[in-house]
C-alpha cells in the first residue's frame, strides 16, 4: 500500500503540535519501509488543498491519503478517493475562546470529512467518546485510538538545589489551558508551603490572555518567559520540581506525558484526555476551583514521599506511550482495509 501524507507541518524547521505529530508519524512509517509519498508544501492556502485533492483524484499515485493536521482535503476528496484523518480534538466545539479561523475551518469541514473516511484516527479515548458526543452518527468500526508518544527521547531529570523550587507550566496563554487559575492558586498556597518557590510559565501569547499577563506582573514570585526554544524548555524541565497542566481540555496531552516520563511530579486536571494519559502517576484536580488546584500543590510541595511516588509511578506509566505504538495501531487499522 502506497500513502500520501500532507508533510507540509511535518517538514519544517521547527514542527509543533499537529506538525510534530505528522513527523514523528512518518519517521515511525520510513523505519518500517512503508511506501509512502510525502506532500510538501507546494503553494499555500486553499490552492494547494485544491491541488492536492485533484492530483489524488486524477493521479490515483497512492493507495490512500492520510491527514494528519487538516480535514481540508479530506473534505474536497468526499467519496472519490480513500482517506484516513486523524482527529486531535474537538476543541472547535467548545465555548470557551479559541483560534477563530481554526475554529471555523474545522466547523465547516469535519462533519463531511468523517462521513466519507475509510479510517478515522483518535488520540486518545477522550477525544474518541467528545467525537462521538458531537457526531453521534459516526461509524464506530471507522475509528480507531492511536494515542501518541513523547516529544523528548533522553532527558535526566535533575532535582533542584536544596532550597530552590520550581512549578512549571508550559503551553500557550490561553484561558483553556487555565493559567489564570493556577497563579490564583499559587498565590492562595500558605507561607511555609511556597517558602522559595517560583511559578515559571513558558509558551507564546495566545488569546484572551491579558488576565494572564496581568496576574504574572502582579504576583510575587510568578515568571512568564515567553516562548523558548526546545534548549531552554528542556533545561527547565530538568530542574522542575513540579510539572503543573491544570487545563480545561486536551485531545492527548504531550507536556504531561514528556514530565512523566522524565520522573517529575505532575498534577493536571481530572477531565478529559489528562485522567487518561496519567492513570494514577499524578495529583489529579478540578480544573475549575483554585481551592483545589492550590491543595493539589500544597500537597505535592509539602509531602516529599509523594514526590518520590509521583516519579517512580510517572515513568513507568509514560513507557505505556511511544510512537512506535501509534504507528502499530495505526498500520493495524490501515491493513485491514
Amino acid at each position: 500500500m502506497r500513502i500520501a501524507i500532507d508533510a507540509r507541518e511535518a517538514l519544517g524547521s521547527s514542527p509543533s503540535g499537529k506538525g510534530f505529530f505528522a513527523k514523528k508519524v512518518i519517521e515511525e512509517f520510513k523505519a518500517r519501509n512503508t511506501d509512502l509519498l510525502l506532500l510538501g508544501k507546494e503553494g499555500d492556502g486553499l490552492l494547494w488543498h485544491k491541488k492536492t485533492a485533484k492530483m489524488l483524484i486524477k493521479d490515483r499515485g497512492a493507495d490512500l491519503y492520510l491527514s494528519p493536521t487538516s480535514y481540508i482535503v479530506p473534505w474536497l476528496l468526499k467519496e472519490k478517493f480513500p482517506y484516513a484523518l486523524v482527529v486531535h480534538d474537538l476543541i472547535a466545539w467548545h465555548h470557551e475562546p479559541h483560534n477563530r479561523k481554526a475554529k471555523l475551518i474545522e466547523r465547516l469541514t469535519l462533519k463531511r470529512a468523517l462521513k466519507n473516511a475509510k479510517h478515522i484516527f483518535t488520540v486518545s479515548e477522550a477525544t474518541k467518546d467528545e467525537l462521538l458526543h458531537y457526531f453521534p452518527g459516526t461509524e464506530l468500526r471507522k475509528i480507531k485510538t492511536i494515542y501518541e508518544g513523547p516529544t523528548i527521547t533522553q532527558l535526566q531529570h535533575e532535582r533542584a538545589k536544596p532550597g530552590e523550587v520550581t512549578i512549571l507550566c508550559a503551553g500557550t496563554l490561553c484561558p483553556r489551558k487555565n493559567q489564570a487559575r493556577l497563579i490564583y492558586a499559587f498565590n492562595a498556597l500558605p507561607d511555609h508551603a511556597k517558602v522559595s518557590a517560583k511559578l515559571i510559565f513558558i509558551g507564546a501569547r495566545g488569546w484572551h490572555d491579558d488576565e494572564i499577563l496581568r496576574l504574572v506582573q502582579n504576583s510575587p514570585n510568578v515568571e512568564w518567559r515567553g516562548y523558548v526554544s526546545n534548549t531552554e524548555r528542556d533545561e527547565l524541565l530538568k530542574h522542575a520540581t513540579i510539572f503543573a497542566y491544570p487545563s480545561l481540555s486536551e485531545g492527548f496531552g504531550l507536556p504531561v506525558l514528556d514530565a512523566m516520563m522524565m520522573g517529575i511530579p505532575v498534577l493536571t486536571s481530572n477531565r478529559s484526555s489528562m485522567k487518561e494519559i496519567t492513570g494514577d502517576a499524578a495529583i489529579l484536580v478540578n480544573p475549575d476551583s483554585k481551592e483545589d488546584i492550590a491543595k493539589g500543590l500544597e500537597r505535592i510541595l509539602m509531602d516529599h514521599e509523594l514526590q518520590r511516588s509521583l516519579r517512580v509511578k510517572g515513568q513507568e506509566q509514560a513507557q505505556k506511550f511511544s510512537w512506535k505504538r501509534t504507528v502499530d495501531l495505526m498500520l493495524e487499522a490501515l491493513n485491514g482495509m
